[in-house]
């Protein structure tokens, strides 16, 4: 995801995280990342392109797997969802991450988001 998104510049980046939910409340491990296409080929917004966003859906159907999280960057803000963020979020029940590549390190944020708030979402990397 680091990768895309500096590789991106100066546009946003975009993608999935895809696991397998548990059948309760529970610890997600993401299995496979799937890049996205930026349509809208902007700093300051993204649109997952269909053609991609298809063959990402149509991989995770193929191997069970569901979306668990949705990411984009932003080049030169902090790691804190935009209203326009709030207003296009992919699910209310999905963690949306948040890469800011506005300091040397980049550094990301989780994020439960609706139109009206967001909260940060619990989140850690695990080595296997």
């Amino acid at each position: 995801m680091l990768a895309q998104a500096q590789a991106e510049l100066p546009n946003e980046c975009c993608g999935l995280l895809a696991g397998r939910l548990p059948a309760e409340e529970g610890v997600v491990r993401v299995e496979r990342v799937f890049p996205l296409v930026n349509a809208a080929a902007s700093p300051v917004e993204y649109l997952s392109e269909p053609k991609s966003l298809l063959a990402a859906h149509l991989a995770m159907r193929t191997t069970g797997l569901d979306v668990v999280a949705v990411y984009h960057s932003h080049p030169t803000s902090p790691p804190i969802p935009s209203q326009k963020d709030r207003e296009r979020n992919y699910s209310g029940e999905t963690v949306h991450f948040i890469i800011s590549l506005q300091q040397w390190t980049p550094v990301m944020e989780g994020w439960w988001l609706t139109e009206e708030s967001y909260l940060k979402a619990e989140w850690e990397v695990v080595d296997d």
